[in-house]
């Protein structure tokens, strides 16, 4: 019979793409002739619904420029470090006392300031920012070793960053959309798969058979997704997601077994 399809695990496009591979597979063995036009086509209706409404949800505009600005600020933070740490062993002592001011500013905020989540990395990098842009001492330091333009970078992209996350927080009004369209999809998914079964078993032929093979390597190839990720670690996660953003567009094919 048809495995059982980890549907709460999947991500949203995850979710889409999978459906949309389950109607390509029974769409080609001929639902009509295997008596499941009608519940085929409910289950298309539903898949559309959800794929248009996630295509217009800004939201799945915002998450990529997120994942821009947050990468900008990661690298103006890593550069300071890595710049400031540099300068600790310079010949000139006052460069070196430069650096000193900078890497004990960052210190305060840890090594890891840019792997923090974005709403706790948002949160640390204002502060850091006010103090490097406000204590002469630190204003002194960046001067000395020309880094005021990548504290510059860091505050701009940070302030963006904070107003796209704000904006995409209000939207989640669509986003319950989304989750109710989800599981109306979840359902027709699981009458589809009620009617293949009870087909299969009261009048058995190859083509059910085929077909049930195909829609197995569909659901083995998600699950696997869901499991590699649960062998990740936070951070290969966190990262993932930040990129994991779009809907594919391309007419989808059955995972090869």
């Amino acid at each position: 019979m048809i495995k059982t399809a980890l549907t709460k695990r999947y991500r949203i496009k995850e979710f889409i793409q999978f459906i949309r591979n389950v109607l390509l597979i029974v769409g080609q063995n001929d639902p009509q002739k295997l008596k499941l036009k009608a519940v085929y086509e409910a289950l298309q209706q539903c898949g559309d619904t959800l794929q248009e409404a996630y295509r217009q949800n800004p939201a799945s505009g915002i998450t990529p420029q997120l994942a821009s600005l947050d990468a900008q600020r990661d690298q103006a933070v890593l550069c300071l470090y890595k710049v400031s740490k540099g300068y600790l062993h310079h010949d000139d002592a006052k460069k070196a006392a430069a650096g000193k001011k900078v890497t004990d500013c960052l210190a305060k905020y840890g090594k890891r300031l840019h792997n923090l989540n974005y709403s706790a990395e948002t949160a640390a990098l204002k502060n850091l920012i006010h103090d490097l842009q406000t204590n002469p001492d630190c204003m002194a330091a960046l001067k000395e070793m020309h880094l005021e333009k990548v504290v510059e970078v860091m505050s701009q992209a940070n302030t963006a960053f904070e107003a796209l996350f704000v904006q995409r927080l209000e939207q989640s009004s669509q986003q319950d959309t989304t989750k109710e369209l989800v599981e109306l999809t979840t359902e027709a998914y699981r009458t589809l798969v009620q009617h293949i079964e009870a087909h299969a078993t009261l009048t058995p032929s190859e083509s059910y058979t085929s077909l049930i093979s195909h829609m197995n390597e569909n659901i083995d190839h998600f699950n696997r997704v869901v499991a590699r990720r649960r062998s990740m670690t936070a951070d290969d996660v966190a990262a993932e997601e930040n990129t994991d953003t779009t809907v594919n567009t391309e007419q989808p094919t059955a995972p090869a077994s």
